[in-house]
């Protein structure tokens, strides 16, 4: 889409993939860009993860442009899948994009599967994002694995593969290297696309120099779990 850095947009974008694997920052990331362009409506579905939801940053990412949709307030920790009705204004509604950060693994992923006839087709795009770091992504065949589970559990094709291959403040140029071949491996077997590798935006330079074969796109980091959100004080 013209003017949009993040390649494989289109006006719903889905953010799945392993726990752990940074999709929630993905999508953050990524409403924020398209928040420059147009208006964005960013939706949470995890129903997994008690710690990294997109609802605990609400308050500090909503900005003219980005509406946040997620459960009510009394409902914030809860593990139901209690969803709000916005979600399918989101998905029929031309005037804005969606981007959908759903729960991790396929348990996470079949919520997902209720929209399923509800997505634009040929207007949406899902991305499997992969930190090769994790315990269950870390091989060629643990990644094709958790991939499987998650198409078949939301009942969506994965259209791209994200190369988010970190290891938090100790990642370096060499681990970004490694992950991308296991991934650039699953890419050559399944046929599907890696669409970008995403770095720290402090390393974003440094992993352009790698030349690697896809584009790489620097993320800022929203996401801090509770306890250091209590310590900080914000």
């Amino acid at each position: 889409m013209k003017n949009v850095k993040v390649p494989g947009i289109e006006r719903i974008n889905v953010f799945v993939g392993n726990l752990g694997s940074g999709k929630t920052e993905l999508a953050i990331n990524t409403a924020m860009e398209l928040s420059g362009v147009g208006k964005v409506a960013l939706v949470d579905l995890d129903i997994v993860n008690p710690y990294y939801r997109t609802r605990h940053a609400k308050e500090r990412l909503e900005r003219p442009g980005l509406e946040v949709v997620c459960p009510s307030r009394e409902l914030i920790q809860a593990d139901i899948p209690a969803l709000p009705p916005a979600i399918l204004g989101v998905l029929t509604r031309e005037d804005r994009f969606g981007v959908f950060d759903v729960g991790g693994d396929d348990i996470g992923a079949t919520v997902l599967g209720r929209f399923k006839p509800n997505l634009p087709a040929g207007r949406y795009a899902v991305f499997f994002v992969v930190n090769a770091c994790r315990p269950r992504t870390r091989t060629f065949s643990q990644i094709v694995e958790m991939l499987d589970a998650v198409q078949r559990a939301s009942r969506t094709r994965v259209h791209y593969l994200v190369n988010n291959t970190n290891l938090g403040a100790d990642t370096d140029l060499e681990v970004i290297v490694e992950g991308q071949r296991v991934i650039d491996e699953v890419s050559g077997e399944l046929g599907i696309p890696v669409a970008f590798v995403s770095v720290r935006r402090d390393l974003a330079d440094r992993a352009r120099g790698l030349g690697l074969s896809v584009p790489v796109v620097g993320i800022d980091l929203y996401m801090r779990p509770p306890w250091e959100i209590r310590v900080l004080g914000n």
